[in-house]
């Protein structure tokens, strides 16, 4: 039996920023919650995607083609991978031979561990399909990375991070079909300090490979994450950490915290890192949004930030001639046979089933077992100021209507 239909005829949402100046852009570049961004580049065009944590569909993927003006073209997946159960975290994007990999974390559903698994596409279609589970060892893996050393791949996960083991990043080969796991895996960098250590993003220059990333409390009002930086002449270590880090952090007014990216190359040979930041003030609670901040290396083989050591909102353009646009309004007259991509739902508490067209949206679902809640339809909150408005086309006994 389905209950909560509910016949919407109209959404809007006012969103009021202004434009910025071509000479600047304001972080977060990529509005509302979207934790842990992976972003790389296939041609003009750059592709970003992140957490999707308890909503669906998973994993939005957005792009661009100036790293600051971003659109949402969909999700890795529509439907959940058949041997996952909930908590989408940390997808890493890769292109290699003409195919676009996702490697992403999930709770496995016959235990509920979390375990890395992979999925491809064909160029850069966008069609995912899963592979299934990649890593499933020890108590936990989450946090993928891979690496291409001179055509050998590598991936790279966090380790033990639930448990009473120090964590650890592990490195293991990888077969070049991207899909399996060769040889043992061994172990790269460990967190001696307990202060945290994940979020990893690999490249190597000059003499050096480099590894960047994120410790300390990642989420939350007391959050207090930042980026380091480690280098090695080996890429399997040893490692040694930087005496000047954190590189990156927040504290100075614009970011409670930031942390968890990984950097994409520009055609001139600049590295522009994105991750993720929580704002201050009400704007906190948007959640972790995506922000750029420039890298750039240093006199002595390091790695700092061309804005320096504190996450900014100010940062100029990464190229001449670009702006940033005004984060547009939303509205949905669903005409459409499909919905914007735009919309999302907490998949853990109801089923969905939605038939839009000709100018109405019905929306049905069944709330799962032991829950009470209803079935909504939802929009990420992308700014602290905002109005909303809907139509409601039909009565019967089910409650209907806007929701915040």
């Amino acid at each position: 039996m389905r209950k909560f239909c509910l016949l919407v005829v109209s959404v809007f949402v006012l969103f009021d920023i202004a434009a910025q100046g071509s000479a600047f852009f304001e972080n977060p570049v990529i509005k509302g919650d979207m934790a842990d961004p992976s972003v790389i580049k296939v041609g003009d065009t750059y592709y970003a995607t992140g957490t999707s944590s308890e909503w669906a569909p998973f994993y939005p993927i957005f792009t661009s083609s100036d790293l600051i003006n971003w659109k949402q073209a969909g999700h890795v997946f529509d439907e959940k991978p058949s041997w996952t159960s909930h908590s989408f975290w940390a997808p890493e994007l890769f292109y290699h031979h003409g195919t676009m990999f996702c490697y992403y974390t999930a709770r496995r559903k016959s235990d509920n561990t979390s375990y890395i698994g992979v999925a491809t596409a064909e160029g850069t279609s966008l069609k995912f399909t899963d592979h299934g589970p990649l890593v499933e060892l020890g108590t936990e893996a989450i946090d993928a990375f891979v690496f291409d050393d001179a055509g050998q791949l590598y991936l790279t996960w966090k380790a033990y991070g639930l448990d009473r083991r120090p964590i650890e990043l592990l490195g293991s080969r990888l077969s070049d079909d991207g899909l399996q796991l060769i040889g043992e895996p061994f172990t790269l960098l460990k967190d001696d300090e307990r202060i945290g250590l994940e979020g990893q993003y690999h490249f190597k220059q000059g003499d050096y490979y480099y590894v960047i990333y994120s410790a300390k409390s990642c989420c939350g009002p007391s959050s207090d994450y930042d980026v380091r930086v480690a280098r090695s002449q080996n890429f399997r270590g040893p490692y040694e950490k930087y005496a000047g880090n954190p590189i990156l952090s927040g504290g100075n007014g614009d970011f409670l915290s930031c942390g968890h990216g990984t950097a994409v190359e520009t055609p001139d040979g600049r590295m522009f890192y994105l991750s993720h930041g929580y704002q201050s003030g009400d704007a906190f609670y948007l959640g972790r949004q995506p922000i750029l901040h420039e890298l750039i290396d240093t006199d002595d083989e390091w790695l700092a930030f061309k804005s320096g050591k504190h996450a900014t909102i100010r940062q100029p353009v990464p190229f001449t001639g670009t702006a940033q646009l005004a984060l547009a309004d939303f509205n949905d007259d669903f005409s459409g046979k499909s919905l914007k991509v735009d919309w999302t739902w907490n998949y853990p508490y109801s089923s969905i089933d939605v038939t839009p067209g000709n100018g109405s949206l019905i929306l049905t679902g069944v709330p799962s077992a032991g829950t009470k809640q209803g079935t909504v339809l939802c929009l990420r909150p992308q700014t602290t100021s905002y109005s909303y408005e809907t139509q409601v086309g039909n009565t019967n006994g089910s409650l209907k209507g806007l929701t915040m």
